[in-house]
């Protein structure tokens, strides 16, 4: 994924990687802040990862809400309305032009962000190109954990700045003596989320700061002391009339962890987590790494440096081997659950001198390469392949649908046709099948319902005595 806001980015990956819970206030924060709306000279929907990322969990929520399903069928491409979105109340209302393989729709809803790789549909409504219109009632877990989480109305939190990173960063704001100075009692803090995504450093965060005695906006680092307590660190308070007062922030508590035990503890487990050991196994096999640094006596998770990296699936770790040290910047692409494929990179020597690399080959297996509706070209080797992920699940997917066992019966060769599959349409995917009761070809929609099944949605099964049989989704 490509995070826009690094702050954001890193704690989402902690939250993916089971270790943001209990660790203070700033992750829930990140995880709360799917959209915003702006008003301002740039108008319109910005989000806190990049815009194709959002779009594809979006799509991937509406595609499996039992109302968009059966009304469009496989959703083949989602448009967000910018100006419709502006337009609806509450920052997490989205209009999207949705179009699937059964016709085309508006969808105007609800998106309630789950974690940093999912979003969930809520209530709306799906408005078909002729008209007719379908309540959306909305995912019932997700809405569900939502109220548990909240307590009450998720707008009414935000509106009310009960944020729990919001609230915690308030009372440390309100604590320093420049504040009350210059600011007062509080009465309005709020988070600019884009001035704070461009902020430097990974634990500063930018207010904007109504009181009393006067206005300002507050740009500071804000330290996790504990579950229940944020300290001011170092920032500049800029006041209404421009003039601008940096400040130290509060000492350390006397009880207050030391500095690893904040964001570097938090992420302490970074350094050996299933990924970073797979990621270790792949540098170390890449002939560049051989050649320079040897064989890999150390293997350290850059956090911040991998913050700043530009790629959606960049990372950084330092090295050390017995032939030499160095540092590699990467990609890292996911070939199953037990391997990471070494990408394109750069890596740099102890003495400062940069290697540019391509990386290792696509292997066998790998997850299929998105396909591109117009011109594809020749099949690449990424896309699906006979012994890959996809085709293993699209066999139990056609194993267990009720058309392929009324005639086919217990499949006992399914041969995918990468070629024909990569040059049909939308998401059809074609298979050679033989079975108990007989043999014929599928053509059909697979729709990934998570990370280990397909489904199939629209297609036909065509024998080999050339009887057609349409595959209902239903």
């Amino acid at each position: 994924m490509a995070w826009g806001n690094k702050r954001q980015w890193v704690l989402a990956l902690a939250l993916a990687c089971g270790m943001g819970a209990g660790a203070g206030g700033t992750p829930a924060m990140a995880a709360e802040t799917g959209n915003t709306k702006s008003s301002g000279e740039t108008r319109g929907v910005s989000f806190s990862i990049d815009r194709e990322e959002y779009d594809a969990q979006a799509r991937a929520a509406m595609q499996i809400d039992p109302v968009v399903s059966a009304q469009l069928g496989a959703i083949r491409k989602v448009v967000l309305d910018d100006a419709a979105s502006m337009d609806q109340p509450g920052p997490d209302v989205l209009v999207f032009d949705v179009e699937g393989s059964r016709g085309k729709g508006r969808v105007t809803a609800r998106f309630i962000t789950v974690s940093a790789t999912e979003e969930a549909l809520g209530p709306g409504v799906l408005v078909m190109s002729d008209g007719t219109e379908h309540v959306i009632e909305g995912d019932a877990d997700a809405l569900a954990a939502e109220d548990d989480h909240h307590g009450h109305d998720h707008d009414e939190d935000v509106g009310a700045g009960a944020d729990l990173f919001t609230r915690q960063a308030q009372e440390a704001a309100q604590r320093y003596p420049l504040i009350r100075q210059h600011i007062g009692q509080i009465t309005t803090f709020e988070i600019d989320t884009e001035a704070t995504g461009a902020a430097p450093g990974m634990n500063t965060f930018v207010f904007d700061v109504v009181g009393d005695k006067g206005r300002g906006r507050l740009e500071a680092d804000f330290i996790t002391v504990s579950a229940e307590t944020e300290r001011l660190g170092k920032g500049v308070l800029t006041l209404a009339n421009g003039r601008r007062l940096p400040f130290e922030g509060e000492p350390r508590g006397e009880d207050e962890p030391a500095d690893e035990a904040g964001v570097d503890g938090l992420f302490g487990d970074m350094q050996d987590n299933i990924f970073t050991r797979q990621a270790r196994v792949a540098v170390q096999r890449y002939p560049l790494v051989q050649q320079h640094i040897g064989t890999l006596a150390s293997f350290e998770f850059d956090l911040a440096a991998t913050g700043e990296a530009e790629g959606a699936n960049e990372f950084v770790f330092a090295l050390a081997g017995d032939k030499g040290r160095g540092r590699i910047l990467a990609e890292f692409i996911t070939v199953d659950a037990d391997t990471e494929r070494l990408g394109k990179g750069v890596l740099t020597l102890a003495d400062g001198r940069e290697i540019a690399f391509e990386g290792e080959a696509p292997m066998e297996g790998e997850l299929a390469s998105p396909r591109i509706d117009t011109d594809r070209g020749e099949v690449p080797d990424t896309f699906a392949r006979q012994d890959g992920i996809f085709v293993l699940q699209a066999n139990a997917a056609m194993q267990a649908h009720p058309v392929v066992q009324r005639h086919i019966g217990d499949i006992r060769e399914a041969a995918f046709d990468r070629d024909a599959s990569w040059a049909a349409e939308g998401e059809l995917y074609v298979f050679d099948l033989k079975g108990s009761k007989g043999a014929g070809r599928l053509e059909a929609e697979f729709i990934t319902v998570d990370a280990d099944s397909e489904r199939i949605g629209d297609g036909e099964l065509v024998m080999a005595d050339g009887k057609r049989y349409p595959l209902d989704p239903k």
